[in-house]
């Protein structure tokens, strides 16, 4: 390895210490300090695991995570693998579209989708005044309205990982499974989707924390009165 070379990968895992290790050192050190002492342990940790609400919101965040991680997956692997391997038109607006949540912050689409949906949002307006409901339909407060709000948010990084996954393959893995007499949905089983493994976890890592950081969402959609007028 060149002189060059060894300067910018030193300069490279400098700025990764920098921007990652010493923000997490400082969090784990924080977080083994006493409160009202200048001792430190793993007490926090242990009234963290003891305590029922914390273990509660703790499990149901998980839930919640992994939930969202398979409904990305499932939709994202799809329309992955439409832009990926097809070339049709209109294109550049479906992945415009896909990757639009990514650009928007993720409580404006939560608050178009209360406007729209909410307990007096416009589609149950809609249906009252249609004389189709007597009372507001709950469509997005609860648990499958985080689930759905935020696997909407998130599905663009599976899409994108998956995507790149998929260009990357070498044709001739594939070619080499269709001459051995695999069929389409097979190979892609296979073939295609192990050897994307690495890219979609690039992507379900992000999906499975986000809502770890996500507190908006479950402030406002757990409750059925935000924005009741």
């Amino acid at each position: 390895m060149s002189r060059g070379n060894n300067f910018l990968s030193a300069l490279l895992w400098s700025v990764i210490a920098f921007l990652v290790i010493y923000p997490l050192s400082i969090l784990i050190i924080e977080s083994l300090k006493i409160s009202g002492t200048s001792g430190s342990g793993i007490q926090n940790y242990l009234e963290f695991f003891q305590d029922t609400y914390y273990l509660k919101t703790f499990w149901n965040t998980i839930v919640l995570s992994t939930m969202v991680l398979l409904v990305t997956t499932l939709f994202g692997i799809p329309l992955a693998y439409i832009l990926a391997r097809y070339r049709q038109r209109g294109k550049t607006i479906f992945t415009a579209l896909i990757l639009m949540p990514i650009v928007l912050p993720a409580y404006a689409g939560v608050f178009a989708f209360v406007i729209f949906f909410g307990k007096f949002g416009t589609m149950n307006l809609l249906l009252m005044n249609a004389g189709l409901i007597e009372k507001p339909l709950n469509f997005i407060y609860g648990f499958h309205g985080l689930v759905f709000i935020e696997a909407l948010h998130m599905l663009p990084f599976i899409v994108l990982s998956l995507s790149a996954g998929f260009t990357s393959i070498d044709p001739s893995f594939e070619e080499a499974a269709e001459v051995e007499g695999a069929s389409g949905f097979r190979r892609f089983i296979t073939v295609t989707l192990p050897l994307c493994t690495p890219s979609y976890l690039a992507g379900a890592v992000m999906v499975f924390l986000w809502p770890f950081t996500d507190w908006l969402t479950p402030l406002i959609l757990g409750q059925v009165d935000f924005l009741p007028s």
